[in-house]
């Protein structure tokens, strides 16, 4: 796959922070961290634990072939790499393959190699997001949708990572079978708000489906929050604060 520039990563830097990319095959991270951690030494683990995770992505479906493929939810599996066991559990929840929720388990193991070294942590993965923070952030939605320009998410400071994930229909490369301009999910378990978001964007076709996709996700366990954005229609719940 052609690599292909994210231009809004020049747009979503935070002054307090020290940027800095992992691009491995088809993982391209952009992450953020203190200013005075180390972060070529940072950079260094984190594209090892990149490569680590692809591998282990890449063992089981060589073991399970239909792994990567399968846009349907498969059995859990105890044996298998964390990872993979996080994966398979997020589709199984939220009714999608498991590759639904790659970008935000690899993320999630990314933010876990960086804990040590900084409070604030960005993880910017294909447009999902993993974020801690000990500070009020301002995170930017990028919809395409004119009729909610300028749309932003506050997050507020946790103890522990927050998964903000967004699916759209009309943007982007990511497979959905909806046609929401963006839908955001929020869970503390990041490859859950990543499944989720696809699942819910899948259900997204017109603007009479946000009350009823919201009523879906608000059932599963584990999601804090979700927006919907499709035409003229707004849907929010939970812990979303739109700033």
């Amino acid at each position: 796959m052609a690599y292909e520039e994210r231009i809004y990563r020049s747009q979503m830097k935070a002054e307090d922070l020290e940027y800095f990319q992992v691009l491995e095959f088809e993982s391209d991270l952009f992450i953020g961290i203190a200013r005075n951690a180390n972060q070529p030494m940072i950079s260094q683990l984190v594209l090892k634990e990149v490569k680590r995770l692809r591998k282990a992505i890449a063992a089981y479906d060589q073991q399970h072939p239909n792994f990567i493929e399968s846009l349907l939810p498969l059995a859990s599996d105890r044996l298998a790499q964390p990872i993979v066991a996080d994966m398979l559990e997020a589709g199984i929840k939220t009714g999608v393959g498991p590759m639904a929720a790659v970008a935000g388990a690899v993320s999630k193991y990314v933010g876990k190699i960086l804990e040590p070294y900084s409070e604030e942590i960005i993880v910017e993965n294909g447009g999902d997001l993993l974020i801690k923070t000990k500070k009020v952030r301002r995170i930017a939605l990028h919809t395409g949708n004119s009729q909610f320009p300028g749309l932003s998410l506050k997050i507020k400071p946790a103890e522990k990572a927050m998964g903000i994930c967004t699916s759209s229909g009309v943007m982007g490369h990511s497979l959905s079978f909806g046609k929401a301009d963006a839908v955001t999910v929020l869970s503390e378990d990041v490859p859950l708000a990543d499944a989720a978001a696809t699942a819910l964007g899948n259900r997204i076709k017109k603007p009479e489906d946000v009350a009823r996709g919201i009523e879906w996700v608000k059932k599963i366990p584990g999601i804090t929050g979700a927006l919907i954005l499709i035409e003229d229609q707004l849907g929010a719940w939970g812990a979303i604060e739109l700033c």
